[in-house]
């Protein structure tokens, strides 16, 4: 699992992690039942508070994404992957332009600057092999 986060970007590192995770979760490259990282190795390789990396997890679990099993970890539960519905697709294509689309003004960048991001983003993703 390859987690990076970016100590110049306006979004709060334990988002970034939290985001990473679960798209990894969401599109399968960590199945149900896999294991993450201990909290304190985790902060540890990434240069973040354990606070951080505890709190990515709490809202990974209150989203449903993962299980904490104590002195056995945290672990990835069940979690309903692939397709999901049209409407659905298009409402969180909808939230995660918003998002990029408000980022971006707010840097000063605009649109050619969110669309920069967005290709990068795109070309990495394929890089990575289109999950």
């Amino acid at each position: 699992m390859i987690l990076r986060v970016d100590p110049a970007s306006d979004l709060p590192l334990g988002a970034q992690l939290k985001d990473q995770i679960s798209l990894l979760i969401r599109s399968g490259e960590l199945p149900s039942g896999a294991r993450l990282p201990a909290i304190r190795h985790l902060a540890t390789d990434l240069g973040l508070a354990r606070g951080t990396v505890a709190k990515a997890y709490e809202q990974l679990a209150q989203d449903g994404l993962v299980k904490s099993g104590g002195r056995h970890g945290t672990v990835v539960g069940p979690v309903k992957t692939g397709r999901v519905s049209q409407g659905e697709a298009t409402e969180r294509l909808q939230d995660a332009a918003w998002r990029l689309t408000l980022l971006a003004h707010q840097l000063g960048v605009g649109q050619p600057g969110a669309q920069a991001a967005l290709d990068a983003a795109n070309d990495q993703l394929q890089r990575l092999g289109d999950p």
